[in-house]
């Protein structure tokens, strides 16, 4: 997602030549390290003007690190160069040490929550308007774009046909290297359907063409429907019910049933210091009414946005404020600790695996491995292609 800057700035020059009210004692260090998303997306503006109201209010700032892609974006965090990545869902598939992140260098990562931006992006199979394809069960025998070198992008596929009762055997594949090829293949009759989120706006190339698009509807009303959804959730464990009202094909007129997932999300070392956390936390949350038109997407980061029983656990300085606010239960609470056995369930199983892997048979063999540990003590590994 792309967007001029403007307005932002403006707004990040006027905080320049303002005097720097940083408090003694503030827990916040005059510089921190983040890594984020490219010049022009989305989450480098939501970082960089969260930066311009730090330093105004503070003193203290963002020396933002843009990252190509999501291991360029993780690296900093994992060797110490970075304090706070604002990553995508890649930060999840750090935890789980699975896809870019199975391999002997990386491994599952002792990854914290601090905040997310909620709601704001969604994600599920488009289709060209003149098939007639309307609900996931139509796809039997569809044509479906895999884009290659896109593991979750196309999870999100894996997902969608896990929703109906179906696999990749139960339709015929479409490669494509990339996204523009893909809508390319829509536009010209090679395939038929594809994933992608509803706000990119490449999407509206599908909507403007003669083909037209729609976007598969994925209720969660009835018990059907509910178990469709928890057929999806064994694919992909962070994708969530969401209903759209924006986006190529979508509006408050025409609301999409589909999903979606927090993006981009904060994250940090299980070390960072909770005093650090907690402060920023605050510091957005009582800001948030100045940060939420600076960028867009920024109105996701709403503390009544948060969702405290998703896939992450959250950094202990980050629940000592959503204490004091009230939002943070007993259940949040139970959850977080679950998540937390969860990763050291990984981290034991990986510290094991890692001497005697085979290196022909390595991601394969940690992959069964994972499944393993995490199923011994109750949990669902998640990502089942099939």
């Amino acid at each position: 997602m792309r967007m001029r800057f403007r307005h932002l700035a403006g707004t990040l020059a006027f905080g320049l030549i303002l005097p720097l009210t940083a408090l003694a004692e503030s827990a916040l260090p005059r510089v921190m390290v983040w890594t984020a998303y490219g010049t022009g997306a989305a989450g480098y503006a939501q970082a960089a003007a969260l930066g311009g109201l730090l330093k105004h209010e503070e003193g203290s700032n963002i020396r933002i690190l843009p990252g190509r892609n999501d291991v360029s974006r993780m690296i900093p965090l994992k060797n110490g160069r970075a304090d706070y990545c604002l990553c995508g869902i890649a930060s999840y598939f750090g935890q789980e040490g699975i896809f870019l992140f199975n391999r002997p260098t990386w491994g599952p990562q002792p990854i914290r929550m601090v905040l997310a931006s909620q709601g704001t992006q969604s994600f599920g199979l488009a289709a060209a308007a003149d098939t007639g394809l309307d609900s996931p069960s139509d796809l039997r025998g569809q044509s479906i774009i895999f884009i290659r070198g896109a593991d979750s992008i196309n999870m999100i596929t894996t997902a969608i046909l896990a929703y109906a009762n179906l696999t990749w055997d139960d339709v015929r594949r479409v490669d494509a290297a990339g996204t523009n090829e893909a809508i390319e293949a829509i536009i010209n009759g090679h395939a038929d359907v594809m994933p992608m989120s509803t706000r990119t706006p490449l999407m509206e190339r599908i909507a403007s063409s003669p083909r037209g698009i729609n976007w598969l509807d994925m209720p969660n009303e009835t018990e059907e429907e509910q178990a469709a959804w928890a057929r999806a959730q064994q694919v992909i464990p962070y994708y969530l019910p969401q209903l759209e009202t924006r986006g190529a094909g979508v509006s408050e007129s025409n609301p999409w049933q589909g999903g979606g997932y927090a993006l981009p999300i904060l994250v940090t070392n299980a070390n960072r210091d909770d005093e650090e956390v907690y402060a920023l936390t605050r510091f957005v949350d009582e800001h948030y009414d100045d940060f939420k038109s600076l960028a867009p997407g920024a109105e996701g980061w709403e503390l009544s946005r948060q969702v405290f029983d998703w896939v992450m656990p959250y950094h202990e300085g980050a629940i000592r404020y959503f204490r004091e606010a009230g939002v943070w239960t007993d259940e949040h609470q139970a959850h977080n600790d679950a998540l937390l056995q969860r990763q050291a369930i990984l981290l034991n199983a990986w510290a094991e695996y890692l001497p005697q892997a085979s290196e022909d048979d390595f991601a394969m063999g940690w992959m069964r491995t994972r499944a393993q540990a995490l199923s011994a003590e109750g949990f669902d590994p998640g990502f089942r292609r099939n």
